[in-house]
């Protein structure tokens, strides 16, 4: 007796199938001349790819509500310190100050030739 929350063994053979179409595809894509929408149709395909292997085979769209909550949470905090560090990276100049006082000494021809760190 199975239980019919459950998907079948076709049905993970399908995703997978699925799965191995989308990789080929990606691939293809990665070749076409797109110009700016090569990124993003890059990520749209592994968004779906994602969503497929979350769904299927994590067994987040049969399983537990508990185990989708703490799949978003986690997602959460994966955004939060991403965008923690673009806020980091933002803020900063390109280089630090001493590489910057260090190539306008060597510009001049003031910097000495021993290595400091």
């Amino acid at each position: 007796m199975t239980d019919s929350s459950q998907p079948s063994a076709l049905t993970y053979v399908v995703v997978w199938v699925v799965l191995a179409v989308l990789a080929t595809l990606s691939l293809l894509a990665s070749y076409a001349p797109l110009g700016d929408w090569n990124v993003i149709v890059a990520f749209a395909i592994a968004t779906l790819k994602a969503a497929l292997v979350f769904g299927f085979f994590m067994h987040l769209l049969h399983g537990p509500p508990l185990h989708r909550i703490v799949i978003v949470v986690a997602l959460c905090f994966v955004a939060l310190i991403i965008l923690g560090v673009l806020a980091d990276v933002a803020t900063r100049s390109v280089a630090s100050p001493y590489v910057d006082d260090v190539q306008s000494q060597r510009a001049v021809g003031t910097a000495t030739t021993s290595s400091t760190p």
